[in-house]
């Protein structure tokens, strides 16, 4: 069973790597940008060099063009804050949820160690299940793979506002927050969204499995909730039951997109047959034609 686990591991974390490598850590680095700059050094000028980094007080003691050079001052701290409930870790697919919540993470947080950011996990079901504050190394993002892949917390509810609150609480320096779940719970956590979004960079990522998003036709369907354990029974056969469900369901995602759209926070809606890399590529290519937009570029 260890060996199993730990080649799942390894075939995840050599799968995000490969595809961060060739397709992600530039979009990475372009969308997260650091907190400023910081000069480096200061050299002759050579052909192709921006003519406004001239440093004209070197350039007029010396009689030759030198420019000055600058370096990002990064320092960034990447966190996930993921759903480790059992509604969340349910699926109908032979993929999961929570591995493809996995799937992101390392993707993202391969990019991250290619541009020397710091990588932290926030796990929650009911309660804080596990924090793991922000370190950087592979071997901090072996970690937090490790803890998304282990089985989810027998639990009775889903508290997405307590995990926001704890993240808010914590003295943190404005840091890229990535937080994932299908967002289907009861509770209200908009202004703990709102709040946080104020004070980092927040991304947030609905996972939804297709097949719990429209009924088929398809008889007597029995439904178990995994988190009150209740059970019912839906007649799929019946097109006003089906229409009613599908309508619900509809509603309840305009709801969701709806309160992240109030707090200002970017919602990516992914699904278990998507593609993550693609999914990822959209939203950088969508942010870069936003910033271009916002500064005329």
């Amino acid at each position: 069973m260890i060996d199993q686990f730990e080649q799942r591991l390894q075939q995840l974390q050599l799968y995000c790597r490969h595809k961060s490598t060739h397709l992600l850590s530039g979009h990475y680095h372009s969308a997260f940008k650091g907190q400023g700059v910081e000069f480096d050094e200061v050299r002759p000028y050579a052909l192709g060099d921006d003519v406004r980094t001239i440093d004209w007080n070197v350039t007029a003691r010396t009689g030759e063009v030198h420019i000055k050079r600058f370096h990002e001052e990064r320092e960034l701290n990447l966190i996930f804050i993921v759903d480790n409930s059992p509604s969340f870790n349910f699926t109908t697919d032979k993929t999961s949820r929570s591995y493809v919540a996995a799937q992101f993470c390392g993707l993202l947080g391969s990019a991250a160690l290619a541009n020397n950011d710091r990588i932290g996990l926030l796990q929650f079901s009911h309660s804080i299940d596990e924090y793991l504050p922000p370190a950087r190394g592979r071997s901090q993002l072996m970690r937090c793979l490790s803890t998304l892949l282990m089985p989810a917390n027998d639990t009775v509810k889903t508290n997405i506002k307590l995990a926001l609150k704890h993240l808010n609480e914590l003295s943190l320096k404005r840091s890229i927050i990535i937080l994932i779940s299908d967002f289907f719970s009861d509770d209200s956590y908009q202004q703990e969204l709102a709040i946080l979004a104020q004070q980092h960079e927040l991304l947030a990522i609905a996972i939804d499995d297709p097949k719990e998003l429209t009924l088929p036709k398809r008889g007597l369907f029995q439904f178990s909730d995994s988190e009150n354990k209740q059970q019912k029974t839906i007649d799929c056969n019946n097109d006003n039951v089906r229409q009613t469900f599908n309508e619900q369901m509809q509603q309840r995602i305009k709801q969701r997109d709806l309160q992240f759209s109030q707090s200002g926070v970017d919602l990516l809606s992914h699904t278990l047959v998507d593609d993550p890399v693609a999914t990822l590529l959209e939203f950088f290519e969508t942010r870069r034609l936003r910033t271009e937009g916002e500064t005329g570029g």
